[in-house]
């Protein structure tokens, strides 16, 4: 095939066609955010950053901490970072396992920066429920979901699950014994 057929992916990494995410049940949605209050609390917010980053980096590199995909960005004074997670008992796990960087970071964090106000965290954790959720990726890299779990075309996703739901409403129904 050529860069610019369907299913291809060229140097720029774009996956040429319509693609949705096939999410396993159970996997977790995590945001986190990181807000710089008082910028000039350098010997404050600098420290809690740089664990913030090493964390991201000790998820990529232990693939037992159960990360699956991950992404960062800043908007303004608050540093974003989206991930995708196994499951929510592994996330737990990671955030609470001393063995981890984040327990010992999080321990830091509230006896010295914590009540101060100058750095501001906040998280959110979404279950996935596959039937419960809709995904379309169009001539774009892998990103998000579809990276983090299965790409799978979307016609033939489409033609799947509409033959699953016939086969349900056509099958016979089971009187009682």
């Amino acid at each position: 095939m050529t860069d610019g057929e369907r299913g291809t992916t060229g140097a720029s990494g774009i996956v040429r066609g319509r693609y949705v995410a096939e999410s396993p049940p159970g996997t977790v949605i995590f945001l986190f955010g990181l807000t710089i209050n008082y910028l000039g609390a350098v010997h404050r917010w600098l420290p809690v950053w740089w664990s913030f980053r090493r964390m991201q980096w000790e998820q990529r590199r232990r693939r037992e901490s159960g990360l699956l995909w991950s992404t960062s960005w800043r908007e303004g004074r608050t540093f974003m970072v989206r991930q995708y997670w196994r499951d929510l008992p592994t996330l737990m796990e990671y955030a609470q396992n001393r063995s981890f960087l984040h327990a010992p970071a999080w321990k830091r964090y509230n006896h010295g920066v914590g009540d101060t106000g100058e750095v501001g965290l906040w998280h959110e954790a979404y279950v996935i429920d596959p039937a419960n959720m809709h995904t379309i990726y169009r001539d774009v890299p892998r990103i998000g979901l579809a990276a983090a779990t299965t790409q799978t075309d979307a016609q033939e996703y489409a033609l799947s699950r509409f033959a699953a739901q016939r086969a349900a409403r056509d099958a016979p129904e089971h009187e009682p014994a």
